[in-house]
């Protein structure tokens, strides 16, 4: 590890800081103040099939919430103009605008300098993948699932719904408030949910391959790391479907190289620290598991000043952690005051397991975790393991290279393996299990090691071996991109089949006179109203989700076969029938005396 950048002057992280908080706490207000009490009580009519319900707050203690984040943000706000308008105050926000600048123009200047077949190569790569990308986002390739609530209980809702209605971790907050923006322009659902994942991730695929540059990697090492990352089976799911796992990715990219940059002495330190404070807060603001690469990230820091047992910097890597954190709160304050701390801060995802059911499932966990990220969850950990070795074995032959072949090595196999392992740290400190698509941005570092020891392998093989080791690794990559687009295909069908079952009905009802309907099956009214806002924009249909009293239904939609929870008990047969949906279609006497008899639900819940 190369001399830790020392840490900017205090009055540096005072303008930042300050200026960070300002925004959080002006953006928290913003969204208080864009819907009225009357309002912000209704969305538990959302999604009224949740028992979970929001908190009772009067209208009184709803307006100084967001008095008081006006007041927070106000106060933020005048001590960073202050803070700038000091002595010295202009000559860091200048600074730190150059420094951004030549960072920028840097990562532009190490481009350039690949040979011009090599350009074209990555930009034939990126363009390539962008491309794929778009094809398999398409609802007819990856049909919707878990972007379906997304779409209907936040991006097609108010900004007060996107941001402070949390009944389910779902919510990834800053990706659903980028798709309600996108919502307003195109309500359509493939542009308002997939659109934006597929930019975050071709920008993440951009900073990647330019990052292993800047970190003096090979241009075959930048190449095959990124292009496997992004064909991981996990990558592709993610890259199709409208959440925000490629959005923490991008975060996590700026928070790695931010981090790798302060520990080799970058000149640009503020630019450095200004990424990592955004991006820590962005990131958090994504998805609250982005901890774990906050943990890493300072950690990785802590270690750097602790080896050089540079203490003052140590202690003061606190400052921008509690920025991270009082911005991240700021940003969720609608959130907490709304929704409350408990479904945030207690939900199953976060929950502590009890210690020895944690203990006794952490193997089981490590070696499924890993092997997922590198393409296969049963066998994969074979793959980690086998890389992990030669990493190890080719380490002690370090010195036997030229220097500048042990450069990339030093600067980023340590890094990149405390970026894998640290996470799992601190999951036994909380004693949890991040799902698999939360370390989403930890298969990178896998696959980064994976080039280097191909890489070296190419390099030292002698002439004898290369013709054969070159097609051998060709084909080895070509059997697992197969099985990757072969399982992601695989496991699309049915979900596939469902999609268009639930689309065949959402027609049906399309091309019929618009009568009072009932859908008492949530999964129904998730996608039929899903189907209705992205197609026919501006339409009211007349939908409940528990019977109404005085309203005759026309239409009763059910699943087939009695198999739902609700189980009607109509004479008549459906006049709609697929795998997913029987639709019966009542006269009012028929409408009247099914609910005195009790064919529908006997309870009714009012919604929108």
């Amino acid at each position: 590890m190369s001399s830790v950048t020392k840490l900017p002057g205090a009055r540096f992280f005072g303008i930042v800081s300050v200026g960070i908080l300002a925004l959080c706490a002006g953006y928290g207000a913003l969204v208080m103040h864009s819907s009225t009490w009357t309002e912000a009580r209704q969305l538990d009519a959302i999604f009224p099939f949740y028992k979970w319900r929001i908190r009772l707050f009067s209208a009184e203690e709803y307006s100084r919430a967001g008095q008081l984040l006006t007041g927070v943000a106000v106060l933020f706000g005048l001590t960073a103009g202050t803070l700038i308008n000091m002595p010295g105050g202009r000559v860091e926000c200048l600074r730190l605008g150059r420094e951004v600048r030549e960072t920028f123009l840097g990562l532009r200047r190490t481009f350039k300098a690949l040979p011009v077949a090599q350009q074209r190569g990555a930009a034939l790569l990126l363009l390539a993948l962008t491309v794929f990308r778009f094809v398999i986002s398409l609802p007819a390739v990856t049909p919707g699932y878990d972007d379906v609530p997304s779409y209907e209980m936040f991006a097609s809702k108010s900004l007060l719904a996107v941001s402070a209605y949390y009944p389910v971790p779902n919510n990834h907050v800053l990706s659903n408030s980028i798709s309600w923006v996108f919502y307003h322009v195109n309500p359509g659902f493939w542009f308002t949910m997939r659109l934006p994942v597929v930019l975050a991730a071709t920008m993440a695929t951009a900073l990647l391959f330019l990052g292993l540059l800047w970190a003096r990697a090979s241009f075959r090492v930048a190449w095959l790391s990124t292009l496997l990352f992004s064909l991981a089976q996990l990558s592709l799911y993610h890259v199709a479907v409208g959440r925000g796992y490629w959005l923490l990715t991008l975060m996590a990219v700026a928070a790695f190289f931010g981090s790798l940059a302060l520990t080799n002495g970058t000149r640009q330190p503020r630019a450095a620290w200004t990424g990592l404070l955004v991006g820590g807060v962005l990131g958090m603001y994504t998805v609250p598991t982005f901890a774990l690469v906050l943990g890493s990230a300072f950690s990785w820091l802590g270690l750097g000043y602790l080896r050089q047992r540079n203490w003052p910097p140590l202690a003061g890597l606190v400052v921008p952690g509690a920025v991270v954190v009082a911005g991240s709160l700021l940003l969720y304050a609608p959130l907490l005051f709304v929704s409350g701390p408990a479904i945030f801060f207690g939900n199953g995802f976060v929950a502590p397991k009890p210690f020895a059911q944690f203990w006794r499932g952490l193997p089981a966990y490590l070696w499924e975790t890993e092997g997922f990220l590198a393409g296969q969850a049963k066998v994969g950990g074979l793959l980690v393991l086998g890389v992990l070795a030669a990493i190890l074995l080719l380490w002690r032959r370090m010195a036997q290279r030229p220097a500048a072949q042990q450069q990339p090595w030093l600067r980023l196999v340590p890094a990149g393996l405390w970026f894998m392992g640290f996470p799992y740290a601190m999951m036994a400190a909380q004693r949890v299990f991040a799902p698999g698509r939360a370390v989403l941005y930890k298969a990178f570092f896998f696959f980064l090691l994976l080039a280097l020891v191909v890489d070296w392998l190419l390099q030292a093989a002698p002439k004898a071996w290369q013709r054969w080791l070159r097609p051998a690794l060709g084909l080895a990559a070509l059997l697992w991109f197969s099985y990757e687009i072969n399982s992601l295909w695989r496991d699309n069908q049915r979900p596939r089949r469902r999609n268009e079952a639930l689309y065949q009905a959402f027609q049906w009802l399309d091309q019929h006179p618009k009568a009072p309907t009932l859908m008492p099956e949530s999964t129904h009214s998730l996608f039929v109203r899903m189907y209705l806002h992205s197609e026919r924009p501006g339409q009211r249909w007349p939908i409940d989700h528990f019977p109404q009293p005085g309203i005759s239904y026309t239409y009763v939609l059910a699943f087939p076969e009695l198999h739902g929870w609700f189980q009607p008990g109509f004479t008549l047969p459906p006049v709609f029938h697929n795998e997913q949906v029987d639709i019966y279609q009542l006269n009012p006497a028929v409408a009247d005396s099914a609910s005195a008899a009790g064919a529908l639900p006997s309870y009714w819940h009012l919604v929108e």
